[in-house]
């Protein structure tokens, strides 16, 4: 799955949504988070597939879905997609698997728009603030003097963000792949505005109710995560006592990247658990 693509494309109040789906059996929900796209799943789909019905997309400003100037990608926006989506997809209470900031998008969907999950996994999780690396927060308190940064210049930062999240150096091609949204004029553009809305105020709400949560949790960690260090792994994973903690070994923030293999087998391993196999699906 090296040449990624998403075939299909889902009309959303907030522009066209690129996604697709891969192999059969109970279905589980890949959400991709910032700054990176379906892309990370790659590994992680090929490892799934065999036993399960994966779903991805890429978020409205991320990835090869719409990105526009305008377009409102706030958090609790973002949230208001999974509904659409899966009804559009026809599922019912998937595993949802949320990296990175979309556990924030997954939670709001599932407490305030009433979405029905049969199980969640948060992984390299953005849930308690603060979690906003110190690059971001800057660019995000700057905006007027990140959009007029040349674009080379802007693109320079990014690519160096973006190379702390993983464990060890991406091969070129790979590192490439994430960058590409991000390239040119336009590119350079939507990551200022994803920037723009990043909002810990969006979780606050969320802490608060953790402890409502009623479907099985399982908390995935890469072992070396730079940005969301293993401190805050056990600080979610006390406000979840429910849910256990695994981290995935040679990993950073990008633990779907860097160890794709043992993460699909935490996956498996957690399906398997809760009697979500092939066989009982069919």
């Amino acid at each position: 799955m090296s040449d990624w693509h998403l075939s299909r494309t889902f009309d959303s109040p907030q522009g066209a949504i690129r996604w697709d789906s891969f192999g059969s059996g109970p279905p589980i929900v890949l959400l991709h988070g910032t700054p990176n796209w379906s892309f990370i799943w790659r590994g992680v789909v090929e490892h799934l597939s065999p036993q399960h019905h994966v779903h991805v997309f890429d978020w409205p400003g991320f990835g090869r879905s719409d990105r526009f100037d305008g377009q409102n990608i706030s958090w609790d926006e973002q949230a208001r997609r999974l509904p659409e989506l899966f009804a559009h997809w026809n599922l019912t209470a998937p595993t949802v698997v949320a990296f990175d900031f979309a556990p924030i998008f997954a939670l709001r969907a599932h407490f305030f728009e009433g979405l029905d999950v049969g199980a969640f996994v948060f992984a390299d999780a953005a849930v308690i603030p603060p979690f906003i690396t110190d690059f971001s927060r800057l660019a995000r308190e700057n905006q007027g003097t990140m959009r007029r940064l040349p674009t080379h210049i802007a693109e320079g930062m990014i690519a160096a963000h973006l190379a702390q999240t993983t464990h060890r150096p991406m091969p070129p091609e790979v590192f490439e792949a994430y960058m590409s949204p991000w390239r040119g004029e336009e590119g350079v553009a939507a990551y200022w505005r994803a920037v723009a809305r990043y909002d810990e105020d969006m979780a606050a709400p969320l802490v608060a109710r953790l402890d409502r949560l009623t479907v099985p949790v399982r908390l995935l960690w890469g072992s070396d995560d730079a940005w969301f260090p293993p401190e805050k792994a056990r600080e979610l994973a006390a406000a979840l006592p429910e849910a256990e903690l695994r981290f995935i070994p040679e990993a950073g923030h990008f633990s779907p990247e860097d160890n794709p293999r043992a993460f699909a087998e935490e996956l498996l391993a957690f399906e398997r658990e809760l009697g979500r196999t092939a066989e009982q699906h069919g």
